[in-house]
């Protein structure tokens, strides 16, 4: 069929939607599908949620372009104050954007900024966006960053431990030593870097998705995340959460690194934060943002 469209999106299947309603997609045929995809974590409260949309129509009846550098609208600061309320301590101040990519490089430019430092690490499998340099920050697979080379610079990849894997290459553990092997290599392998390729002085942020999401839906362990956060709370590098795919109780609490009992320094939301309006956030300290 002839198309306008660019080919780099690729699809999955051949339906033709024309309609969502909470867990279920309409072709044009009328054939309902059940969507196991939720917009890619992003329809966290389904497709057209009644609220959601009562809200969208209200807000295009009375201010669209509501941009923030000539005036500020009503509705920025209770947004800011109720993220505030449902983030983990420490993060009072919100940067907004328009997609988790975009996020995560303005939350790369704060930890640059604030630190004076130009590298950052990211972690094995790991999936941060498809603009530049959220594509060299990605390593789940050389497909988004293929074709795109030169890469910016001053990104490094740590490992991230695959417990499932270690137990399986090492039948003769138990689950949870396993578990410890996997964890400390990959700290192992942390400090082994910051030791030979990028030095403490000169890492502004460690970047971590708790979980990770393009590289297999792998859970980062509770301890790995607190010892994460150790090393860079020595030398004051700061640690980063991709919330984007993980946040807004995906995971069971409203962000991932809650369960790890830990303080990011910035986190990154998207996604599921508007589910299904481009939208987006970076929260850190007043501090750090100033």
């Amino acid at each position: 069929m002839s198309t306008h469209l660019a080919p780099v999106w690729f699809q999955v299947t051949d339906l033709d939607l024309v309609e969502g309603s909470g867990c279920w997609v309409t072709t044009s045929g009328g054939e309902k599908y059940l969507d196991f995809t939720g917009g890619i974590a992003v329809v966290s409260t389904g497709h057209c949620h009644p609220h959601v949309v009562q809200a969208i129509q209200i807000q295009a009846a009375r201010f669209i372009h509501a941009q923030v550098n000539c005036y500020r609208h009503d509705l920025l600061e209770p947004l800011a104050e109720r993220l505030a309320e449902i983030t983990p301590d420490g993060i009072d101040t919100f940067f907004f954007a328009n997609s988790g990519a975009e996020a995560t490089e303005g939350a790369i430019k704060l930890a640059k900024q604030a630190t004076g430092r130009p590298n950052t690490i990211v972690f094995q499998g790991s999936f941060h966006g498809r603009t530049h340099l959220a594509m060299a920050m990605t390593t789940s697979k050389t497909g988004y960053r293929a074709g795109h080379a030169p890469l910016p610079s001053g990104v490094f990849v740590a490992p991230f431990p695959q417990c499932l894997d270690t137990a399986r290459s090492h039948p003769e553990l138990s689950t949870s030593q396993a578990d410890d092997l996997a964890i400390d290599t990959a700290i192992s392998g942390l400090r082994f870097l910051l030791a030979s390729q990028t030095a403490p002085a000169e890492t502004a942020a460690v970047i971590i998705e708790p979980v990770l999401g393009e590289g297999g839906y792998v859970q980062a362990p509770p301890r790995f995340m607190r010892e994460v956060a150790a090393i860079c709370a020595e030398h004051g590098i700061l640690f980063i959460a991709d919330e984007v795919q993980s946040g807004f109780a995906r995971t069971g609490t409203m962000f991932a690194v809650e369960q790890c009992e830990l303080q990011p320094d910035i986190i990154v939301m998207a996604k599921g934060i508007a589910s299904g309006f481009p939208f987006a956030a970076i929260g850190a300290s007043k501090e750090l943002m100033a």
